[in-house]
C-alpha cells in the first residue's frame, strides 16, 4: 500500500506542474509515513543518481524497470499512474483472498486441535481396550510404504528447490505457465507487462536495436533483460520475432502481430497499450476466478480431513471387534 500511495502521490503532483523535486519534498513534509523513504530519495538525487537509480531498492524490480523506461522518455507520470493503479488492484486482490481464507484456516485450526486431542488421549484409550492376547502382526508391505513415503517426498521438495534456483527467468517462466490455474494468470501477467513496456518504448519512436539497447540496462538476470538478450541474438542470426516466440511459449503471438504489422510506429504503440489494458483486465478476471476457487477447495481438503481421520479412529475398533468373532 505504501507503494502505491508514494506512486500515485508523485504522479499527481507531476501532472498539476510541480517538479520532480518539488512534488518528492512535498511529499516528504505532508506525508510521515512516506517521508523517510522519499527523503533518501532526494538524498540519492542531489547525489547525482537518476530517479530511477534512487528508487531501485525501495521498489520492486519490474516497476524499476518500468520506471527506468518511463524516466528515459518522458512519460513518468503516466508510468507511475500506471503503477498505482496496478498496485492498488494487487492489494484489493490479496484482501479478497484473505477474507476468503479466514473461515477455513479457522475450520482448519480447529479440526488440527481436534485431531491431536485424538491422537494424544483418544487413541491411546482405545488402543488400552484392546485385547492383549492377540500376538502383533508383522507389518505389511503398504504399511511400510507409508511409514517410509515422506522420505522420497523431502528429497523430492528439496532437488526441485535446488533445480528451481539454478536455472534462469526465461526457464522458471516456461515451467510456471505450464502449472494448472496459476499458470494462466502468470500468462496475462507477463503480456502485460510485455506489452505495456514496448507500447512505451514505441511511442518513443524507438527502432528494434534502440529497444535492445535500453532492455539490456535493466537488471541482469532479469526476465526482460534475458528476452533483450534473446532478440539480439535472433537477430544477428538473421532470424525473425515470430522464432523467439515459437520458443518461447509464455510470449504472446498477439506482440509478433503487432509488431510485424506493418502499421507505423505510433500505431504500432496504439495496439499495444490497448492490448496491455485488455491483459491487465483479463488477469483481473482471471484472480477473481481463483480467489472464488480457493474457499471450495479448502472445504474439499477438510472433509478428506474429517473422514481420514474417522477411518482413524473406526480401523482399530472394528480390527478388535473382528478378533473376538
Amino acid at each position: 500500500m505504501i507503494q502505491a500511495d508514494f506512486f500515485d502521490s508523485l504522479a499527481n503532483l507531476l501532472s498539476i506542474g510541480f517538479s520532480l523535486t518539488e512534488a518528492l519534498k512535498f511529499i516528504a513534509d505532508t506525508d510521515k509515513q512516506l517521508a523517510r523513504g522519499v527523503n533518501s530519495i532526494i538524498g540519492a538525487l542531489e547525489s547525482g543518481q537518476e530517479f530511477s537509480e534512487s528508487v531501485r531498492l525501495l521498489i520492486e524490480t519490474q516497476a524499476y524497470h518500468q520506471l527506468l523506461i518511463a524516466e528515459k522518455h518522458g512519460q513518468l507520470s503516466e508510468i507511475l499512474n500506471e503503477l498505482a493503479n496496478f498496485d492498488r488492484l494487487r492489494l484489493k486482490q490479496l484482501k479478497k483472498i484473505k477474507a476468503m481464507l479466514v473461515y477455513p484456516l479457522f475450520l482448519c485450526l480447529i479440526l488440527g486441535t481436534l485431531i491431536l486431542m485424538i491422537q494424544l488421549y483418544v487413541l491411546p484409550q482405545i488402543q488400552d481396550l484392546m485385547p492383549t492376547s492377540t500376538p502383533q502382526q508383522p507389518l505389511s508391505y503398504w504399511q511400510y510404504v507409508i511409514r517410509l513415503m515422506p522420505i522420497p517426498i523431502v528429497v523430492a521438495a528439496i532437488g526441485c528447490m535446488v533445480y528451481w534456483r539454478r536455472q534462469d527467468a526465461i526457464i522458471r517462466a516456461q515451467m510456471i505457465v505450464k502449472v494448472p490455474f496459476v499458470g494462466k494468470l502468470f500468462r496475462k501477467y507477463i503480456a502485460y507487462y510485455l506489452a505495456s513496456n514496448l507500447a512505451t518504448l514505441l511511442k518513443n519512436g524507438l527502432s528494434v536495436k534502440e529497444i535492445y539497447a535500453t532492455l539490456s540496462e535493466f537488471k541482469e538476470g532479469s526476465l526482460i533483460h534475458l528476452l533483450g538478450e534473446k532478440l539480439h541474438e535472433t537477430l544477428l542470426a538473421g532470424g525473425s520475432i515470430k522464432k523467439l516466440v515459437d520458443r518461447h511459449n509464455f510470449i504472446p503471438n498477439e506482440i509478433v502481430k503487432f509488431m510485424s504489422s506493418g502499421n507505423t510506429i505510433p500505431e504500432m504503440a496504439n495496439s499495444m497499450t490497448a492490448y496491455s489494458r485488455l491483459m491487465f483486465d483479463e488477469m483481473i478476471l482471471t484472480t477473481d476466478k481463483l480467489i472464488g476457487f480457493i474457499q471450495p477447495a479448502m472445504f474439499v481438503v477438510i472433509g478428506i480431513t474429517i473422514v481420514s481421520t474417522y477411518f482413524q479412529l473406526l480401523i482399530p475398533i472394528y480390527n478388535s471387534v473382528k478378533g473376538m468373532y
